[in-house]
């Protein structure tokens, strides 16, 4: 399968969250559980219609993962209204320059003497695994358009 009947389907599914967004603040389920649900109902587990193997399908894997994370920077993003010049900026610099490389470095540690795996991997590991920008970007974000805070 190739990526454009995913992407086609990924914006259906999107759009539909989108509409459908007043209906989700009114029960307690987030966009993610329905996301969730949504996947297994197409996977295998369900009607079978995304079948998915990590090795053979690694090039379609890798162009889905991409879009994911421009999505959740993009989403992210366009909730950050505060300038670069407040001191609530501080918090989101400290957890990047000092927590996330602290993490980053800690898992390689750990990667390279506890599980032998080479330097490299350890450090990719690492990378996977430490704070990304959306996480860091939740506590410079506002939760509605009107805060001022």
């Amino acid at each position: 399968m190739t990526l454009a009947p995913w992407l086609l389907a990924t914006g259906i599914i999107l759009i539909a969250i989108a509409l459908s967004s007043s209906l989700l603040r009114r029960i307690p389920i987030s966009t993610a559980i329905v996301c969730l649900l949504m996947g297994l109902g197409l996977g295998p587990a369900g009607a079978k219609l995304l079948q998915l193997n990590g090795i053979r399908d690694a090039a379609l894997l890798e162009g889905i993962t991409e879009i994911a994370v421009i999505i959740s920077l993009f989403t992210a993003g366009l909730q950050l209204r505060l300038p670069l010049d407040r001191v609530e900026w501080k918090i989101s610099l400290r957890l990047a320059a000092l927590a996330m490389t602290l993490t980053v470095a800690l898992i390689a540690v750990v990667g390279v003497f506890a599980l032998g795996l080479p330097l490299g991997v350890a450090i990719i590991l690492g990378a996977l695994l430490a704070p990304t920008d959306p996480v860091l970007a939740s506590d410079v974000q506002l939760k509605k358009s009107t805060d001022s805070d």
